[in-house]
């Protein structure tokens, strides 16, 4: 795996709690364009990818910000 900032990661994971919520609230008000749903199964595997590198993380490094929180809205 590619490494990066940790920093970048939780920016990255945050951009993309952001962007779901934001498609998840197009499709749920019926104002979803047909692409969005496919772009929402692609975002959804890009959060999947960055939980299981935020988990890899978050076994050495202790002063990380809980998940939850950051993907919070």
């Amino acid at each position: 795996m590619p490494e990066i900032n940790n920093e970048t990661l939780l920016i990255a994971i945050q951009a993309v709690a952001s962007e779901l919520r934001s498609l998840r609230e197009a499709i749920a008000s019926g104002e979803a364009e047909p692409d969005e749903y496919q772009l929402l199964e692609e975002r959804m595997r890009a959060a999947e990818d960055l939980k299981r590198a935020y988990d890899a993380i978050a076994i050495t490094i202790i002063n990380l910000p809980p998940y939850n929180e950051l993907i919070a809205g």
